[in-house]
């Protein structure tokens, strides 16, 4: 097994594991081992463009410790911007690759979600194709939104069987959203999102030939057995590409890659450490980035990035810097970036990033808002007076 996890490579906003299947499995085993709860989700096409429009999505999944592309189209983007992703790591393939790793190293899974009698079916199965695999329970709670959910019977059930893994099938985005809202509660040490792949599992919905597969046409496939449902989403989610990828790909070209070294030093003061980059950040550099980061976790330190002479930013050298921000996020802490110059604000919000280095616009709002009604208020405390004294003077 590893030794540690791999930094992510920046897709279109999302913070990509560069795994194949099996790495994927020795990662998802290390976060088993490591402690806390983890969120691990298996993010497609239909993933990113929701976390477009719900920023909340957005921030959920590049919290998780680890973001597995579900999706060709998403392998592909990567190719184009020049750090290629090395596969494809579907759900429904990751599911029975971790009943294989229960069968043999005795982890718990427990089985969420689903129409009513899939998850027992769905245990059936693997129990038969792999001996030895530890079901430890399953549930389909009501097809209901969240804010309908009974939250505290499911949590029960869950904290019961005492599962090392937790495959909800709810679907995007309700389950990425009811992880996030109960993974501390409910204690188990990985949870993973993985949509429809109990009814791929048990047969509802036959999965494309492999060829397909392997050329990314699955959704293809799909597209012929649910129609109805399949067609309006794709075709969506390909509008959606066709109207970001062009602006990517343009901000990405105006970018000037430094020749020769990039150079990152420190300086830290109270509860604060400063890390300021110089040149290009990409993989090679991305190691002091990781320093600051355990640094900064180990004392209790915010961190500040500046950027303002940085002239390049690859998607390893991004997937790095949304890596380090999850794990300060982690920890309680906090990554804000400040000096981005003009291009690299181009490149953010190309890339969809923008909305994850903001959390404090609303704090610098309230700031802002702040000083403006002290100087109201000092203008309306001047006038009274100024009334006052013209009132004394009257009388």
């Amino acid at each position: 097994m590893s030794t540690e996890l791999k930094h992510s490579v920046a897709v279109m906003g999302l913070p990509l594991a560069n795994v194949t299947a099996d790495e994927a499995v020795e990662q998802i085993e290390r976060l088993i081992l490591s402690g806390g709860t983890h969120q691990v989700a298996t993010a497609n096409l239909d993933f990113w463009l929701n976390s477009l429009i719900d920023v909340h999505l957005h921030r959920i999944i590049a919290g998780c410790s680890l973001v597995l592309p579900d999706g060709m189209p998403l392998v592909w983007i990567s190719r184009l911007f020049g750090n290629p992703l090395k596969e494809r790591v579907s759900g429904a393939d990751l599911v029975p690759q971790l009943a294989q790793l229960s069968a043999e190293k005795g982890y718990g899974i427990y089985l969420l979600g689903g129409r009513p009698g899939v998850g027992e079916r769905a245990a059936t199965v693997l129990g038969e194709r792999y001996p030895g695999v530890k079901i430890v329970g399953h549930h389909a709670p009501p097809l209901v939104d969240l804010e309908r959910m009974d939250h505290g019977d499911t949590l029960d059930r869950i904290r019961a069987a005492k599962p090392d893994i937790l495959m909800v099938a709810f679907g995007n985005p309700k389950q990425e959203k009811w992880i996030r809202m109960h993974a501390k509660r409910s204690g188990v040490p990985v949870s993973i999102g993985i949509g429809g792949s109990l009814d791929m599992l048990v047969g509802d919905v036959q999965r494309a030939p492999l060829w397909m597969q392997r050329s990314g046409l699955e959704w293809l496939g799909r597209c012929v057995q649910e129609p109805t449902r399949l067609l309006p989403r794709y075709a969506r989610n390909f509008k959606g590409l066709a109207l970001k990828l062009p602006v990517a790909l343009l901000a990405s070209l105006l970018q000037r890659q430094q020749r020769g070294p990039s150079s990152a030093r420190r300086t830290g003061d109270s509860g604060m450490m400063h890390l300021h980059l110089q040149g290009n950040l990409e993989a090679s550099t991305s190691a002091v980035l990781d320093r600051t980061v355990n640094g900064c976790v180990a004392d209790g330190q915010l961190l500040v990035v500046h950027m303002r002479e940085l002239e390049y930013a690859s998607p390893e050298g991004l997937g790095a810097l949304l890596d380090a921000r999850q794990r300060l996020l982690a920890s309680g802490l906090s990554l804000t970036l400040a000096g981005v110059p003009a291009r690299l604000r181009l490149l953010f919000s190309a890339w969809c990033l923008e909305p994850l280095f903001d959390e404090f616009k609303i704090e610098r709002e309230r700031f802002a808002l702040g000083k403006k009604a002290t100087r109201v208020a000092q203008f309306a405390a001047f006038v009274g007076k100024e009334s006052g004294a013209a009132v004394e003077s009257e009388s």
